[in-house]
């Protein structure tokens, strides 16, 4: 799945469409998968517009004390049984990364810390990964200095960010997943396309004899995103945010984790990241782990099938646009929005613009803004999605 940024900031109060005014919908288009792994015709994903009039204008206060009670009781019920992808186009099944989170409050004011790596390929650095016949080994343990995040470490990706049942193979592209509030800063310098040729190319290239290089020697594997976006859970158990590996094979298997009463940074990408797009997250349900990081199928609400859809991105005019929505999915296969928890996205500090209404909100089924709303960070400015 894909969200462009800079559609959000370039379009944002133009005519999209007939009549569309300034609190309707941006189509942004996604791919959903079929049956056996090929893509269906294009979905479109709608969000809302993301700048607001001056009524709407909010300036957080220096501190933010505010703690809302969890009223959601809604768990996750893990699966009897186990989505296993067909091949060539295999969709992930079951992971088991070690659950990625914070207890300590999010969107500190102080910077965050680069990884401290050499920038050099390492050399699996003692790991006893998964390295299935003719497969290319992963090249970092757990807690590297790097920032690199193994997915799914004993299955036949072997650590990679990749479905499970796929291999990091000679003459491919590999991608990798990095820390909460890090993007992977390579990728194919030739990939210009966001479908097609190259849309899967991120990652390391490995060469005809298993050889890794690195596109971009002088940038670091993992990089700091903007920092200014988390999630606050006041839940009494702790929830799953599933971003999409892109560009990659779009699944939703890199974990952020906010646990019980904790919180958790989000990976929201700078404007110079691959061709201008952002990051998308597929939220599971309260009492969801890493675990719950799959494609998954229409009859488990997790994965690409999870409640709820968070978006990040900065945008070209230097603004970062935010967003949540029910996920249409979720609500395709006959789940109930009104069965989960609420999310809404509240201003920490800095300016932020809120849609008309000065809320942005998905709570007890119904959005603030029909099919999501977007909020505007301006400079400096920090907000959270608070589950609750």
């Amino acid at each position: 799945m894909k969200l462009v940024v800079a559609a959000l900031a370039g379009l944002v109060g133009s005519a999209v469409g007939a009549g569309m005014g300034i609190d309707e919908p941006l189509a942004i288009v996604v791919k959903l998968p079929a049956v056996g792994g090929a893509p269906l015709s294009k979905h479109v994903e709608p969000v809302s517009s993301a700048v607001a009039p001056s009524s709407s204008l909010y300036v957080a206060p220096a501190s933010t004390s505010e703690h809302v009670a969890p009223t959601s009781t809604s768990e996750y019920v893990a699966p009897t049984s186990e989505y296993v992808a067909p091949t060539p186009s295999p969709a992930p099944a079951t992971t088991t990364p070690p659950i990625i989170s914070s207890s300590s409050s999010s969107l500190s004011s102080s910077a965050p810390a680069p990884s401290s790596g050499t920038g050099d390929i390492p050399d699996g650095q003692g790991n006893n990964f998964a390295v299935p016949a003719g497969a290319v080994r992963f090249p970092w343990n757990y807690n590297n200095a790097d920032k690199v995040v193994p997915i799914t470490p004993q299955s036949s990706n072997g650590g990679w960010a990749m479905s499970p049942n796929q291999q990091c193979m000679p003459n491919s592209w590999c991608p990798y997943a990095c820390a909460p509030g890090y993007y992977s800063a390579q990728w194919d310098p030739a990939a210009l396309l966001y479908n097609g040729v190259g849309s899967m190319n991120g990652g390391l290239y490995a060469d005809a004899s298993g050889k890794l290089t690195k596109p971009y020697p002088s940038k670091p594997f993992c990089s700091p995103g903007m920092f200014n976006a988390a999630i606050k859970n006041t839940l009494g158990q702790s929830v799953s945010a599933c971003q999409t590996v892109y560009p990659g094979n779009e699944a939703m298997i890199i974990p952020s984790v906010a646990s019980a009463g904790g919180s958790v940074d989000l990976n929201v990408v700078p404007h110079t990241y691959w061709l201008g797009t952002s990051s998308q997250f597929y939220v599971n349900l309260a009492g969801s782990t890493g675990d719950q990081c799959i494609w998954g199928n229409a009859d488990k609400p997790v994965g690409n099938w999870a409640p709820f859809i968070f978006g990040g991105g900065q945008g070209a005019d230097g603004n970062t646009y935010i967003s949540v929505q029910y996920n249409p999915l979720y609500t395709a296969a006959g789940f109930k929005t009104t069965d989960t928890y609420n999310v809404k996205i509240q201003c920490e500090s800095g300016q932020c613009n809120f849609p008309t209404g000065g809320q942005c909100q998905c709570a007890q089924g119904v959005c603030s803004v029909d099919n999501g709303c977007t909020v505007t960070l301006t400079g400096d400015a920090k907000a959270s999605f608070v589950i609750y």
